[in-house]
């Protein structure tokens, strides 16, 4: 007979091996659980987050999607038309918004194709991992959710025909209109990153005596330290919407929204990125916001009104010119503040305010002295005080290819410390007065500045056409060629770094330093691949000359001096 105590025990491991089975039933349970319910929760997130193109009229579309026709080197679409024969892109856009945004797609399908293709080919390089590109995407789809709301309703119209227009490689990261609504508001997402490729531009506006004629005269350079293709297709976009001002904006094929511009009433905008402590609140893109200006400014003041009282999302700076009055004005805007400097002789403007409203700003005294901000600051104040009473555009040409850094310092070439660090996007002057734009075909602010008569493409007035601008002397150059064969190397030389191969990486590093003697990064490096391979002389000598070639960030220099002090 079996004891009680082993009766008792029998009963407690039956329990026990109950109540296990019994756990994982209910683990089973919540695992199904989880199956059927996680994909359905996502599914109601995409809907609560989804961005749905407005609803257009039948008529609306059928008179806007007319087949492309080629036309000698022109393709045309209704009163729309596209081509090169001027050294760059120029796009002529005309009727409602709809029909604008479908134009500009069709007839650049190709570059709008090949610009897509790159942007996700560099997002799948530097994210490879497809967890993370997910939540990637699901945070941005939760934290901009609302940014169609801060569209206007013919914004959303042109967008729409943008995204009818396009040829869809790319749904399954976001739908069309989704994603072309987060292309016009990319600026203001990726502001906030430490590294973001839109800061550093610089801009002047100079006029009465400053000038040689008194005409307002305006030079601006979009440094953009992204993909060759946007230098090498930029664009010049002719607008004609109906009912509104037209404009010229310069930029590249797919933007309804404008981040360098003139309209016909002689009001130029454009903007300067910026970093303050107040940023992140809901708003109008920015670039749309310069849209709005363009479209609806006669003056200075109604522009300057439209930026002070407009919403936005993060910090900007607008440069502002009225060719009618001669006047120009910074708008010092962040999501809380806005600030105003005008003048009828000199405006400047690189990334950081002046305004005694952001004199405490942590964010903005930071940019100032750790980015390259103050250093092309002080280049403009010299050379636009220097040639003052005799700018024209071809002074201000040489002033946007300024290689020198400030008190006249020779720099190497591609130093971020001057105002042509061979990184523009595009480049562009303008005399707003007499309403003639001027475009740097490229590369960067090498080539020739195409003219453009504003009265002639958007007022259809007949007058004898402007001359180009000479390409910079230096483009035909050894000293340029080197620049150029020193810069891929050096870039090679990061990237075997990144590739665990020292040794390699020196001899690029070498090769860049051999090719451009006073381009400082190659000594950075090679500075770190010697210390770590233990020699402490090399190392040193490598760490003092970067530090002698006046590198533009001051973050590297304090980290190298930081070093020199342990070796």
């Amino acid at each position: 007979m079996p004891s009680n105590n082993a009766l008792l025990l029998g009963n407690k491991r039956t329990e026990r091996s109950g109540g296990g089975r019994r756990w994982l039933r209910r683990l089973g349970l919540f695992a199904l659980a989880m199956v059927v319910l996680l994909p359905i929760l996502y599914l109601v997130f995409l809907r609560w987050t989804r961005i749905d193109a407005p609803r257009i009229d039948a008529q609306v579309r059928k008179a806007a999607e007319l087949p492309v026709e080629i036309k000698g080197q022109r393709a045309t679409l209704g009163a729309s038309w596209m081509s090169r024969e001027r050294g760059v892109w120029e796009e002529h856009l005309e009727g409602e918004p709809y029909a604008l945004g479908y134009a500009q797609a069709r007839l650049g399908s190709r570059l709008l194709l090949e610009q897509e293709d790159y942007m996700f080919s560099e997002m799948n390089h530097y994210v490879p991992s497809k967890v993370a590109l997910f939540l990637i995407r699901v945070g941005v789809r939760l934290k901009f959710r609302h940014v169609a709301d801060y569209l206007p309703a013919e914004r959303q119209e042109e967008i729409a025909g943008l995204a009818a227009g396009s040829i869809d490689r790319h749904s399954d990261f976001l739908p069309t209109y989704h994603r072309l609504v987060f292309y016009h508001a990319l600026h203001d997402i990726t502001q906030g990153l430490e590294h973001s490729p839109l800061l550093g531009c610089s801009a002047f506006a100079a006029a009465g005596s400053a000038t040689s004629n008194g005409h307002l005269i305006i030079g601006r350079n979009f440094d953009f330290e992204g993909p060759e293709i946007f230098d090498r297709e930029k664009s010049v976009l002719f607008f004609k919407p109906k009912g509104r001002i037209p404009f010229a904006s310069v930029a590249w094929t797919g933007m309804s929204g404008v981040v360098t511009g003139v309209n016909a009433e002689g009001i130029y905008v454009s903007i300067n990125a910026a970093r303050t402590e107040d940023k992140g609140k809901d708003g109008m893109p920015v670039e749309i916001l310069v849209r709005q200006i363009l479209e609806e400014a006669h003056t200075l003041d109604e522009a300057i009104a439209l930026v002070k009282k407009t919403p936005v999302m993060v910090p900007d700076f607008y440069l502002l010119g009225d060719g009618k009055s001669g006047e120009s004005a910074v708008v010092e805007r962040s999501p809380t503040r806005a600030e105003v400097r005008r003048s009828k002789d000199v405006t400047l403007l690189t990334n950081h305010a002046l305004q005694p409203a952001f004199a405490g700003d942590a964010e903005n005294d930071r940019l100032k002295r750790y980015m390259t901000s103050g250093a092309r600051f002080r280049r403009l104040e010299e050379l636009t005080k220097k040639w003052h009473g005799q700018i024209d555009p071809k002074k201000a040409l040489e002033i946007l290819r300024d290689k020198h850094g400030a008190g006249g310092e020779t720099l190497g070439l591609g130093n971020r410390n001057t105002l042509d660090a061979i990184i523009a996007t595009h480049s562009v002057i303008v005399d707003a007065t007499n309403l003639v734009l001027w475009v740097g075909e490229g590369p960067h602010c090498l080539g020739k500045y195409r003219a453009f008569d504003l009265r002639k493409e958007l007022l259809s007035e007949d007058r004898p056409a402007p001359a180009d601008l000479p390409e910079d002397p230096i483009a035909q150059t050894d000293e340029y060629r080197a620049y150029v064969l020193a810069s891929a190397s050096l870039k090679a030389a990061e990237r075997l770094v990144g590739e665990k191969e020292p040794e390699r990486a020196i001899e690029e590093a070498r090769k860049a330093e051999a090719l451009e003697e006073l381009m400082p990064e190659p000594h950075r490096l090679l500075g770190d691949a010697l210390k770590a391979r233990g020699d402490r002389d090399g190392a040193r000598k490598e760490y003092q000359r970067f530090l002698e070639l006046s590198p533009p960030y001051l973050k590297d220099i304090e980290e190298v001096k930081g070093i020199l002090g342990t070796l």
